[in-house]
């Protein structure tokens, strides 16, 4: 996580640097940060910082580059200040960065903007409990102690699938209407108040890697939290494009029913890592390419489709049924092929799903 910082005096800026310090010691992954260039960071005689006054413009200008490039903002000063500087930038809460204010004495923090998605909510919590500061959280479900689904998405690493009926469906949680329930996968915990398992309601969430059968005849009522957890094993001849190789993994995946959200990884053998098709697909799907030896997929347990052809090309019998299970197996130790080899257009895909970790972790 990329967070970056700001502040406007000599007292912000040691406040600044009090917050570098405690998010180095973060637990989760370690987080780069950077400290914003044109705050007046420094009186004259503190020789260890710069000052460098905000000219008419810059700071706006530097929040607009911080959105594109960081998934936090940290402002430390006035509301007003933050408020102005990200207001031409905000556009969509699916998107935009987690954005923060604290105070120059660090009594307060104050999330201003994406509290569930983009974590500034949580991130809140955490700098105000190491400052032993006041979080002032204002989003609804968190002020009421109510189920918040896209605070559940996010945490359990789920996509959602319409964002209007996430608002529609936090409105009944809060508003006291019973919201139905259903998953294909286990979650650990305790169902929260308001969410009822398995009964039809006004709204419903269900969790699932499967597109809705029948977009025009099935219930819209249905939100729909995706699971990344089907990893597609992928060969293909040399210089396929990236257009042709989505579009038959697309095809198989369609033939299955699956959500192409569900996808967490692309996966092929070692011979394939620089192929520039699968290199373009899986950027476009931000999603990592896992690549395999031919000893490592050749010991991947399982009957599969072999081909002499590709048994004598490559040195092993299949590869991308073997490269799905490989790429889930790097996660979970159970996993299972859900499509069988697919071929078209000189392209073989396969899929294999593992079963994901879910809890309400509320």
């Amino acid at each position: 996580m990329k967070i970056s910082l700001i502040s406007f005096t000599a007292n912000g800026f040691r406040t600044e640097k009090r917050l570098v310090s405690i998010l180095k010691k973060k637990k989760d992954e370690p987080c780069p940060y950077v400290m914003g260039k044109y705050a007046m960071q420094a009186a004259a005689k503190d020789h260890e910082i710069s000052f460098m006054p905000v000219r008419e413009g810059e700071l706006s200008d530097w929040a607009g580059e911080r959105f594109t490039d960081s998934e936090a903002l940290i402002f430390v000063g006035a509301s007003g200040i933050a408020v102005r500087a990200i207001s031409g930038h905000v556009k969509d809460k699916k998107t935009d960065p987690a954005v923060l204010v604290v105070d120059e004495s660090a009594a307060f923090v104050i999330p201003l903007l994406s509290g569930h998605l983009g974590g500034a909510n949580e991130l809140a919590v955490y700098l105000a409990e190491a400052m032993s500061a006041i979080p002032v959280v204002t989003t609804a479900t968190d002020v009421n102690g109510r189920f918040a689904v896209d605070m559940f998405a996010k945490r359990n690493g789920l996509s959602i699938d319409n964002m209007k009926l996430a608002k529609e469906i936090s409105a009944d949680i809060l508003a006291g209407r019973p919201v139905g329930f259903s998953t294909e996968f286990p979650l650990k915990g305790r169902i929260p108040e308001g969410l009822f398992c398995d009964r039809i309601c006004s709204h419903n969430i269900r969790i699932t890697i499967h597109k809705r059968k029948d977009p025009e005849k099935e219930t819209q009522n249905v939100l729909r939290l995706i699971p990344r957890c089907v990893a597609l094993g992928i060969g293909c001849r040399r210089g396929t494009p990236a257009e042709t190789i989505r579009r038959v993994a697309e095809r198989a995946l369609k033939e299955e029913g699956l959500d192409i959200r569900s996808v967490c990884a692309v996966a092929s053998i070692d011979l394939k890592s620089g192929e520039p098709g699968l290199c373009e697909l899986t950027r476009e799907l931000v999603i990592p390419f896992l690549t395999y030896t031919k000893e490592e997929l050749n010991r991947v347990p399982g009957e599969y489709t072999e081909s002499a052809f590709v048994k004598k090309t490559t040195g092993v019998g299949n590869v991308c049924e073997r490269a799905a299970m490989a790429a889930c197996k790097e996660v979970a130790a159970e996993a299972r092929l859900l499509i069988k080899k697919y071929a078209e257009d000189g392209v073989t895909t396969a899929a294999a799903l593992f079963e994901p970790e879910l809890e309400w972790k509320l």
